[in-house]
């Protein structure tokens, strides 16, 4: 497993899986404005941490690494129709 740095915010990507503190996470969204802008991360399934994790640009540089090869795709939503005969 390779691991890159992310050090350019521009660069994160909800379809990339990111490892921080040994937990793989998903980007999610940005929050804030200015100079207090969040990152926001989610654990992926079957991961040991379950809450959503922020970090600012600096932290961003320092724990986040994104995972080489690998991507998540979230499950596809299954539609069930059920037809009652008479």
């Amino acid at each position: 497993m390779k691991l890159n740095p992310v050090f350019e915010p521009k660069t994160l990507s909800q379809s990339k899986v990111y490892l921080i503190d040994g937990t793989q996470y998903r980007y999610v969204r940005t929050d804030g404005n200015g100079k207090s802008i969040k990152y926001v991360f989610s654990p992926l399934p079957n991961q040991r941490k379950t809450s959503e994790l922020s970090l600012n640009s600096t932290k961003l540089g320092i724990k986040c690494q994104e995972v080489e090869g690998m991507t998540y795709e979230p499950p596809k939503e299954q539609f069930v129709v059920q037809i009652g005969l008479l």
